[in-house]
C-alpha cells in the first residue's frame, strides 16, 4: 500500500474525531491494518474490527480476491472528557521524499534529538516506523535494533 493511502487514512481519522465519530472505517489492507493495530495497542482508539462497507462482521468471513474491494476496518474513536485521544495524525515521510533512519538515528530521535527535520518524539506521542514490510512504533524499533522508513505521527 502506498504512503498516499496512509495519507488518506490519516485525515479521515482526524476529520472523524473533530466530527466525533464513535465508529467509521478504513479501506482493507497489510499496512492499514497494522497501522491500525498499532493505533489500538497504544491506546488511540478503542476497537479494531474487520467488516464490509456495511459495518463490522458478526462472524468470521475470510478475506479472498473477489470479495476486497468491499472489505473495510472497522475502528472505535476514543474520547475523554468530550476531546479526541487521537488529535493530529500526519505523515513524516512523503511519496515524493521518503525518510529512512538506521537504529542509532531511530534512538537520538527517541532521546529528544532533531535528525533530518524531523522533530523528536514528545511524551504521549506514536511515531510509526516501517521496518522489513511490518509497521512498529519506534521504541519497538530501537528495541529490535532495527532502522527504517518513518511513517507517521500520532499525537
Amino acid at each position: 500500500m502506498s504512503l498516499v493511502a496512509l495519507a488518506h487514512t490519516c485525515a479521515h481519522l482526524q476529520n472523524c474525531t473533530r466530527v466525533r465519530l464513535s465508529l467509521t472505517s478504513i479501506p482493507y489492507s497489510k499496512l492499514q491494518l497494522q497501522f491500525a493495530y498499532n493505533l489500538y495497542k497504544q491506546g488511540f482508539i478503542s476497537s479494531l474490527q474487520k467488516g464490509s462497507t456495511k459495518g463490522p462482521d458478526k462472524e468470521y468471513v475470510e478475506v479472498t480476491p473477489d470479495n476486497i474491494s468491499t472489505r473495510r476496518l472497522w475502528l472505535g474513536l476514543k474520547y475523554r472528557e468530550n476531546k479526541p485521544i487521537l488529535n493530529k495524525c500526519q505523515l513524516i515521510s512523503k511519496p515524493s521524499l521518503r525518510i529512512m533512519l538506521n537504529n542509532s538515528d531511530l534512538k537520538r530521535l527517541c532521546s529528544g534529538i532533531m535528525i533530518r527535520n524531523v522533530k523528536p518524539l514528545q511524551p504521549g506521542e506514536l511515531i510509526l516506523v516501517r521496518s522489513k514490510g511490518t509497521v512498529m512504533d519506534i521504541n519497538e524499533a530501537v528495541q529490535k535494533k532495527l532502522g527504517g522508513e518513518v511513517l507517521c505521527r500520532i499525537n
